[in-house]
C-alpha cells in the first residue's frame, strides 16, 4: 500500500515538474521571440503611415520623427515618439506597428486657437504655446488676445486664461466664437469680447454656455422691445443678472465702459 502510493506521489511531481518545464520554456520562448524576431530583415521597417494631421506635412513628420532604416517593427518605439513630441506642432505622438512592416505614426497637432501681437500678430495654441505658423499661408482666421487697460503685454496666466477661453468657446458654440474678432483680459480677471464688430460682451472666465445663451437671449429681447436703441455691451459678470447697455467710449483696451440703460429684472 505505502509502495503504491508512493509511485502515485512521484508520478504527480513528476508531472508538475514537466508542466513547469514547459511553462519556464513558454515564457523563456515569449521573451526571447521579439528579439529574434527584430534580426530578421523581414520586420525592417520599410513602409509609414503618419495619420492626425492637417497643419504639417506626411514629409515634416518623418523628418522630426528621424527614424532608422534599420529599425525593426518589434523595436521599441518610445525614442521616435519623444522625437515628434519635441516639434512645437507637435502635442502628443504614438507610433505603432502593423506587420510586417510598417509603421503608423498617429499625430495630435497643436492647434492655433488665437492671435497674439507681439508685436506682429503670432498665432498661440490652448496653452498659449507660439506655433511657428504662417498666418497667411494657413488662412488663420482668429480672435485676437490682448490686455485691458493699456497696461502692455499679457502676462503669461492671463494669456493661458484666455487662449484656453478661446478653445472652450470653440467647442460649445463655433458659430458664436466665429463673430469673436478680439478677446481682452484686465487684470482683476474680467474679460471683454469684441462681438460682430461693435458688441461688448463682458464676463468673467469661464463663461459658461448656458450663461452666454442667456445673455444673448436678453439682447434679443432688448432689442426686440427697444428697435430705435442699439446695445451694444452684454455684461454677465453679475450671479443671475444680465445687464444690456450702452458705453459712451470705447477704447482698444475696453476701459471706461459706462450703461445709460440696462435690461435686468423683470427687463429680461
Amino acid at each position: 500500500m505505502w509502495h503504491a502510493w508512493r509511485k502515485l506521489l512521484v508520478r504527480k511531481l513528476l508531472r508538475v515538474a514537466l508542466w513547469g518545464t514547459m511553462a519556464g520554456g513558454v515564457a523563456l520562448a515569449v521573451a526571447w521571440l521579439p528579439d529574434a524576431l527584430a534580426e530578421l530583415e523581414w520586420f525592417r521597417a520599410r513602409e509609414y503611415r503618419v495619420v492626425g494631421t492637417r497643419l504639417l506635412e506626411e514629409k515634416q513628420v518623418l523628418a522630426a520623427a528621424s527614424i532608422s532604416p534599420f529599425i525593426s517593427v518589434f523595436d521599441d518605439l518610445t525614442p521616435i515618439e519623444q522625437r515628434l513630441e519635441q516639434h512645437p506642432l507637435i502635442r502628443h505622438a504614438k507610433v505603432t506597428a502593423e506587420l510586417p512592416a510598417t509603421l503608423v505614426v498617429t499625430i495630435e497637432e497643436r492647434a492655433p486657437v488665437a492671435f497674439v501681437a507681439s508685436p506682429v500678430l503670432v498665432p498661440v495654441d490652448r496653452d498659449g504655446e507660439v506655433l511657428p505658423l504662417d498666418p497667411v499661408e494657413h488662412r488663420l482666421d482668429l480672435p485676437v488676445l490682448r490686455r485691458a487697460g493699456g497696461g502692455g503685454a499679457l502676462s503669461l496666466s492671463q494669456l493661458r486664461i484666455l487662449a484656453r477661453e478661446v478653445d472652450r468657446l470653440a467647442a460649445d458654440d463655433p458659430t458664436f466664437l466665429a463673430l469673436v474678432s478680439e478677446l481682452a483680459i484686465d487684470d482683476r480677471g474680467d474679460a471683454t469680447a469684441v462681438v460682430g464688430g461693435d458688441l461688448l460682451l463682458r464676463f468673467r472666465p469661464p463663461l459658461a454656455h448656458q450663461r452666454l445663451r442667456e445673455g444673448l437671449t436678453v439682447l434679443e429681447h432688448f432689442m426686440l422691445s427697444r428697435p430705435n436703441e442699439k446695445a451694444d455691451v452684454v455684461d454677465l459678470r453679475f450671479d443671475d443678472q444680465v445687464v444690456v447697455g450702452y458705453a459712451k467710449q470705447h477704447s482698444d483696451q475696453y476701459a471706461g465702459l459706462h450703461a445709460k440703460a440696462s435690461a435686468q429684472g423683470g427687463d429680461r
